[in-house]
């Protein structure tokens, strides 16, 4: 199960071939203490094979923790509170009641102890460890 974010199975994945396309893995435990269990060697795989990679982060309560997500891209992204305004009103009918541009902003910007820590990483998985995954990316993987 845990192929799917292996360093060799990331490079011969398509997404890297949609333009503008955007690789989105949700991560594990993102907290100040649990940050190193998944999150940051998934961030640091996907930062040897994307050319540009951002993280956020949502305190889950039924969790008990901040639960880290990552985007990963050959193709720049940034996007102002403002584009992200416009963006969600061409595609949402009605409010978000959970998600406007100044949230994301916020959710993408982690502290000082995570930041450094991802920064300073240096596993890589390589299909040799385990790595949280759900049942369905299991079936991806037989399929492959």
């Amino acid at each position: 199960m845990y192929l799917l974010r292996a360093k060799h199975h990331l490079k011969l994945s398509s997404i890297s071939s949609y333009e503008g396309g955007w690789y989105i893995c949700d991560t594990g435990p993102a907290g100040i203490f649990s940050h190193t269990e998944v999150f940051s060697s998934n961030y640091n795989t996907l930062r040897q094979v994307f050319k540009y990679v951002a993280t956020y982060t949502a305190h889950i309560p039924s969790y008990a923790d901040i639960w880290g997500w990552v985007m990963a891209s050959d193709f720049s992204l940034e996007l102002n509170v403002e584009e992200i305004y416009l963006r969600m009103r061409q595609r949402i009918k009605g409010e978000n009641r959970y998600m406007d541009g100044k949230t994301f902003s916020s959710a993408s910007t982690l502290s000082k102890v995570v930041h450094n820590s991802l920064d300073n990483e240096t596993h890589v998985h390589r299909g040799s460890c385990k790595v949280h995954t759900w049942p369905w990316q299991a079936r991806l993987i037989n399929q492959a």
